[in-house]
C-alpha cells in the first residue's frame, strides 16, 4: 500500500502571498514588527495573544483614520495605472523626485492656485527688477529687468499627466519616521538634515511650520535611539517639508533618504507641507521619488481662462480656511477689536500674503 504524504500550508488569516506584514522590503522589521516578533517566547500564551490582538485592532483603527483624514497612519498603496497631474512652466518631464496630485479636486486646485502663483511670481520678479533698474540707472540692471519682463510676458503653464507603471507604496508616519531615525545614526546624514531644517525654517515662515521646525530641532539634540515616537515623527515631517529645497546639503540628505526608502520598498511620500502646513490644504498631495515607476502620459498647455476660474474658486476657499485658523489668535493681539474686525484684518493680511 502506498501512502501519499502531503503538506498543506493555509497561511494566516488576512495574509496575502508575497506581502510581508510588519516587514520592510529588505526583510528588516517595522516598529510594529519589532513589537510583534519581539514578544518573549517565555511570555504566556495569553500575553502573546493579547499583544497580537491589540496590534490587529490598532491596524484596523489606523486604516480607518487614514481613509477619513488622508494622513498616513498606515502604509498605503496607489494602484498601477493611477494618473498623476503636475503643474509647471516647462513641457519637459525631468527625471527627479516630483510633486503631483492624483485626486481630481487637488488637481483642479493646483491648476488654479499654483498655475496663478507661477505667473504672478514671474510678474512680481519683473516689477522688482524694473524698480531696481529705474532707481540705479544701471545698464546691467536694465538688461536683467528686460530679461525678467520677457520671461513673465511669455510664460506658459503646462499640466503634465503621468501614469504609474506599477503599484506604488507610501509609508506610514510611524515607518517613515523609523527609517529617518535609523538614518540619523549616520553623522553625515544627521548634519545634512540639521542644515536642511535650518534652511527651511528661514524660508518657510508660517506659524505652524515654525512650530514643527522647532520641535524637530529640539529632538535632533538627542541621541536618535532615545527619541520618543512623537519626536521621530516631528523630525520626519520637518524633513518632509524641507524636500522642496535644494541646496548642496539638502540634496545630499534627500538622496540618502530616498535611497533608503526605496530599499524598504517605498516609492512615494505624502506631501505634508501642502496637506497640513501650507495654505493649499490639499487632500492627498504626493512626492514621487521613484521616477522609474511612472511614465509621461501627456503634456497640455493650461488655458488661462481655466486657470483664472479655478483660482477664483479655490482661492476663496483657501482664504476662508486661513481666516478660520488665524482669526482667534489676532483677537488677543488687537485688544478691544471685535471678532468681525479681526476677521477683516486677517483677510486683508492673508490676501496680501497669498499674493
Amino acid at each position: 500500500m502506498i501512502v501519499k504524504m502531503e503538506l498543506y500550508h493555509h497561511g494566516i488569516k488576512g495574509q496575502k502571498w508575497g506581502i510581508r506584514r510588519y516587514q520592510y522590503a529588505d526583510g528588516t522589521y517595522t516598529p510594529a514588527g519589532r513589537k510583534r516578533y519581539g514578544v518573549s517566547q517565555s511570555s504566556s500564551n495569553a500575553q502573546r495573544v493579547a499583544t497580537m490582538m491589540g496590534m490587529r485592532v490598532k491596524d484596523v483603527v489606523n486604516t480607518a483614520r487614514t481613509q477619513v483624514t488622508g494622513r498616513q497612519y498606515v502604509d498605503t498603496y496607489l494602484k498601477r495605472g493611477t494618473t498623476f497631474a503636475r503643474i509647471q512652466t516647462s513641457k519637459e518631464f525631468e527625471n527627479f523626485a516630483f510633486y503631483a496630485t492624483y485626486k481630481k479636486a487637488d488637481s483642479d486646485k493646483y491648476m488654479g492656485l499654483f498655475g496663478k502663483n507661477l505667473t504672478s511670481r514671474a510678474n512680481s520678479d519683473a516689477k522688482r527688477a524694473e524698480k531696481t533698474a529705474n532707481a540705479s540707472g544701471s545698464e546691467a540692471d536694465a538688461a536683467t529687468a528686460k530679461q525678467l519682463r520677457d520671461k513673465a510676458n511669455n510664460m506658459k503653464v503646462y499640466q503634465l499627466k503621468l501614469e504609474t507603471t506599477k503599484k506604488l507604496k507610501v509609508p506610514s508616519d510611524e515607518n517613515a519616521s523609523d527609517i529617518t531615525a535609523n538614518l540619523l545614526k549616520d553623522s553625515e546624514f544627521k548634519k545634512n538634515v540639521v542644515a536642511s531644517i535650518e534652511d527651511s525654517k528661514e524660508k518657510m515662515r508660517r506659524p505652524t511650520q515654525q512650530v514643527l521646525f522647532k520641535q524637530a530641532q529640539n529632538a535632533l539634540n538627542k541621541d536618535p535611539s532615545k527619541m520618543t515616537t512623537s519626536e521621530k515623527v516631528a523630525v520626519y515631517k520637518a524633513l518632509n517639508l524641507s524636500l522642496t529645497n535644494h541646496n548642496q546639503q539638502e540634496v545630499a540628505a534627500q538622496a540618502k533618504f530616498y535611497s533608503e526608502l526605496k530599499k524598504k520598498g517605498y516609492n512615494a511620500l505624502l506631501d505634508y507641507n501642502d496637506k497640513d502646513y501650507s495654505s493649499y490644504h490639499a487632500k492627498r498631495p504626493m512626492i514621487v521619488f521613484d521616477t522609474d515607476s511612472v511614465k509621461l502620459q501627456s503634456v497640455a498647455e493650461a488655458n488661462p481662462k481655466v486657470v483664472e476660474k479655478m483660482y477664483a474658486k479655490y482661492n476663496a476657499e483657501r482664504i476662508m480656511k486661513e481666516i478660520g485658523a488665524n482669526t482667534i489668535g489676532y483677537v488677543g493681539k488687537l485688544g478691544k477689536k471685535t471678532v468681525s474686525e479681526c476677521e477683516s484684518y486677517v483677510k486683508q493680511k492673508t490676501d496680501s500674503y497669498l499674493s
